[in-house]
């Protein structure tokens, strides 16, 4: 396996700010034991960036106006994109607990047009793809998306799509590792997704 670029953070280093990052997401025993995700392990090394990256984050994955199932489409298009398995692999199994199928993972794996989507579905594709290669969504895609969306919900993917990207970018220069255990530990998370479909 190759070593990641930026490592975790051992333990000799663990400050309360380093612990603050450990437990945003799970709590009082990540604080003391650390995060079992290797995400927050690593970004532990530099804890102010990490506790502003994180904040948005909530955001976007809980406040945001997309729905949950789009919230995972755009994640799983932009890892798929920029190949970074750590995000496809913690998305897909989000994502199945949502009820997204094989199917719809292997046309977000390919991009393009594809005859499993419904329009709203295909135009979403389309604007995160755009977003990707030129940092704008053109005005067809645009109209398209304007059907079943509000402008707080375009707002929310054009910057879900800047922000998953920024994810992807870091955690796959990083080689932030896939966790061996990761579906156990997601748990929470998913539990929290789900109340919110």
């Amino acid at each position: 396996m190759k070593a990641p670029l930026v490592p975790v953070l051992p333990r000799e280093e663990w400050s309360d700010a380093a612990r603050d990052v450990f437990a945003f997401w799970e709590g009082p025993e990540a604080r003391e034991n650390g995060s079992r995700s290797n995400t927050m392990m690593t970004m532990a090394q530099h804890p102010q960036l990490a506790l502003a990256v994180l904040e948005l984050g909530k955001y976007m994955l809980i406040g945001s106006t997309l729905s949950p199932r789009h919230k995972e489409m755009v994640v799983l298009r932009v890892a798929a994109r920029f190949s970074v398995d750590y995000e496809w692999a913690h998305h897909v199994h989000s994502a199945r607990r949502i009820g997204m199928t094989d199917e719809e993972f292997a046309a977000l794996r390919s991009g393009g047009p594809s005859t499993i989507w419904n329009q709203a579905d295909q135009a979403l594709v389309d604007a995160i793809d755009q977003l990707c290669s030129t940092g704008r969504i053109d005005g067809n895609t645009w109209n398209s998306l304007a059907l079943t969306m509000d402008r707080k919900a375009l707002m929310d993917l054009i910057y879900s799509v800047g922000f998953f990207a920024m994810n992807v970018w870091a955690v796959g220069t990083m080689d932030v590792p896939v966790e061996p255990d990761f579906a156990e530990f997601s748990k929470p998370a998913d539990e929290m997704a789900a109340k919110l479909t």
